[in-house]
């Protein structure tokens, strides 16, 4: 499974704006690989901010982009499972930095 990040704002430290969508080994657009009505593309935007010296939070959104109604309530139905996939790997990077400071 692969995977198309296009990204339009890069506003270093502060912000990321991109396009997702599944993809092909020839960097074409696919569909969800379980899911026939995902969108195609996905906008997502992560925002970065600092809560105490050497803490920085975030807050991320992503909206369906040229998406059928269909497939606005298939995203929207996946908003739970969306929420813990992401708390799980951003679980893990947690991990993984407070390993590397030992």
């Amino acid at each position: 499974m692969w995977g198309k990040f296009v990204y339009d704002e890069i506003d270093a430290p502060e912000r990321l704006s991109f396009v997702v969508s599944f993809s092909d080994e020839n960097k074409g657009v696919t569909r969800h690989p379980m899911s026939t009505t995902w969108p195609l593309e996905v906008l997502s935007i992560t925002t970065f901010f600092e809560i105490a010296p050497g803490k920085t939070a975030l807050i991320m959104s992503s909206v369906p982009v040229n998406a059928s109604k269909e497939e606005r309530e298939t995203f929207a139905a996946g908003k739970s499972s969306m929420e813990e996939g992401f708390k799980g790997t951003l679980d893990q990077l947690d991990a993984y930095l407070k390993q590397l400071q030992g």
